[in-house]
């Protein structure tokens, strides 16, 4: 099967992409066992060739290279129209970023220089990756864990860009901008503000960033990391806020690995297009329960209330 975009005349669409079924543990019910470890030093030509290394390719930190079983590739973007339905080539690239040599870190075990030159790494491969043509997002994720979706165990992010906004950002836009425009400010910034007056979701806060539990949290113990300073997209973070984000991360996760032992978890990086009405944050869902289907309409339901989870989590965040 030729890998390719599906649409709908109600815009939903769709990614289908045959290699990916060959990557390890692609299917539930394929158990692979890790051997040697390709994120791992000394491996690396069992990865695809390196596209940024820091601080460089023999000493590297962090480390960046094309995923092997890519959802996209580099190619032209082309559209084919058929009734009801549209087809289109797989335009973008997908990349793997390796947080760490240490085969079993997290971020709390880390220490902060080392988690500012993963953001800042993130931040040169989004700046390269808007370069394409025909692109117009790049999505940055982590899949931490069996549970949150991992096929390898070995602390890695990934950065796929693609033509389509994924839906939940572009759900997140559209409200954020007729929010704008009917109050002429940013809800994210008149949300963070609230927050750090009321203190009853405010899980911890330095001079650049704010971690909060959402009021409307959809998982246990999710949180959300914002910047004090307006910006929309990752490629706008200065030097020190780039450090301070490290703080925070840090602190949070230490705060999950005292409470939960080292759980399963799904981090996403919200970037959107310049602008006054689009807010950059990233959220984080610790993967403590399993979602049903009641869920699969939208409607979640959470055990642990936000207010609750800023308590427990306040207790450990240091």
């Amino acid at each position: 099967m030729v890998d390719e975009i599906r649409k709908d005349i109600f815009e939903r669409s769709v990614i289908v992409s045959a290699l990916r079924s060959k990557r390890p543990g692609a299917f539930i019910d394929k158990k692979s066992k890790e051997k040697a470890c390709p994120f791992c030093p000394g491996n690396e030509r069992k990865t695809e060739k390196t596209l940024l290394a820091i601080p460089d390719e023999k000493h590297w930190n962090v480390r960046v290279f094309k995923n092997k079983f890519p959802v996209l590739h580099q190619r032209n973007f082309k559209p084919i129209v058929e009734d009801f339905f549209s087809r289109y080539t797989p335009c973008g690239a997908h990349e793997i970023l390796i947080e760490t040599r240490k085969h079993d870190r997290d971020y709390s075990d880390m220490r902060t220089d080392e988690i500012s030159l993963i953001i800042e790494a993130l931040k040169q491969r989004y700046v390269e990756l808007m370069k394409i043509p025909d692109v117009n997002y790049v999505t940055i994720f982590k899949n931490k864990g069996i549970r949150a979706g991992a096929s390898l165990s070995h602390p890695h992010m990934q950065i796929i860009a693609a033509h389509l906004f994924p839906d939940v950002i572009s759900r997140e836009m559209g409200e954020s901008e007729s929010f704008f425009k009917k109050e002429k400010k940013c809800g994210q910034c008149l949300m963070m503000k609230s927050e750090l007056r009321l203190r009853e979701r405010l899980v911890t806060h330095n001079k650049d960033w704010v971690v909060i539990t959402p009021f409307v949290s959809k998982w246990p113990y999710q949180v959300a990391m914002l910047p004090r300073r307006h910006f929309s997209e990752i490629s706008e973070i200065n030097e020190e806020e780039i450090a301070n984000l490290a703080k925070v991360i840090k602190k949070t996760f230490h705060g999950y690995s005292k409470l939960f032992d080292d759980p399963p978890y799904n981090i996403m990086y919200h970037n959107f297009p310049k602008s006054d009405f689009w807010h950059f944050h990233i959220s984080v869902y610790p993967r403590l329960v399993t979602h049903a289907g009641f869920e699969f309409f939208g409607l979640n339901v959470n055990i642990t209330s936000p207010e609750h989870a800023t308590r427990e989590l306040r207790k450990v965040v240091k």
